[in-house]
């Protein structure tokens, strides 16, 4: 069970709506309805989600420390991983490197070797000439005709085409009625597909390649049509399978 389905059961069990909820913690309502629906990052931050969640669990008269180890399991805060890498740094010493040679005494050397060498190269370059051309011989050049570039048959075979795949898509229409509804829609991984308030009168559609989970604040404010054709599930969570077909969330 989610921390949001546990908010919403403390809530009923109180015997409260949303409205005197919001009233007695001075929660927004909407902020409220999506802290059922699991969608805690309208909060701002940790802090102030597990604030809201103590503010609630004091109103409803349920235990705090339950629903907040609740909300810990499923959004883990990254404290304890930047206080061990903090720890890590600070053990570390300062680490010594060994001496380096001085590589502008090193280059210094090599130039001035190479200037000397080429000193000596320089006078001695007209005699090294007259020795060396009296010891060649005229070469003759042998040029050959580069070869004709053979003709390449071209194939008149139509190209094939890949056929794709076929793929079972849902369509999933959203009415909000009287005074709207949260809605909360993901895929099998819990990808966010959409997120926000339909108010009344206003709709939404998702067409998506596999499962839909739905997440309804109020299911009573919500007309609800898979494949253009009307359904009536029993509970405000659910699941559509890729074949249209409602399954009821555990």
């Amino acid at each position: 069970m989610s921390i949001g389905s546990e908010l919403t059961a403390a809530r009923e069990r109180a015997g409260l709506t949303i409205d005197q909820l919001s009233a007695a913690t001075r929660i927004r309502s909407g902020l409220l309805t999506a802290m059922e629906a699991d969608d805690f990052s309208r909060c701002g931050s940790n802090f102030y989600a597990r604030g809201h969640i103590r503010a609630i669990a004091r109103v409803v008269k349920a235990d705090p420390a339950v629903l907040l180890a609740k909300y810990d399991e499923a959004h883990p805060t990254e404290d304890a991983d930047r206080t061990r890498r903090e720890e890590r740094l600070n053990a570390k010493g300062p680490s010594l490197h060994p001496a380096r040679p001085r590589w502008t005494l090193v280059v210094g050397a090599i130039l001035v070797c190479l200037m000397g060498w080429g000193m000596i190269r320089l006078f001695t370059l007209p005699s090294d000439i007259e020795a060396n051309a009296s010891r060649t011989t005229p070469t003759i050049a042998v040029t050959t005709p580069s070869p004709k570039p053979t003709p390449t048959k071209t194939s008149t075979k139509p190209p094939v085409t890949p056929v794709k795949p076929a793929t079972n898509k849902v369509k999933l229409t959203l009415t909000a009625t009287k005074d709207g509804s949260y809605v909360t829609l993901r895929n099998y991984h819990g990808l966010k597909l959409f997120q926000g308030l339909l108010g009344p009168g206003s709709s939404q559609t998702v067409v998506y390649p596999g499962s839909i989970r739905v997440s309804l604040g109020s299911l009573a404010n919500i007309t609800i049509r898979i494949n253009d054709k009307p359904a009536a599930p029993k509970s405000k969570r659910f699941t559509i399978t890729p074949t249209g077909t409602i399954q009821k969330d555990k």
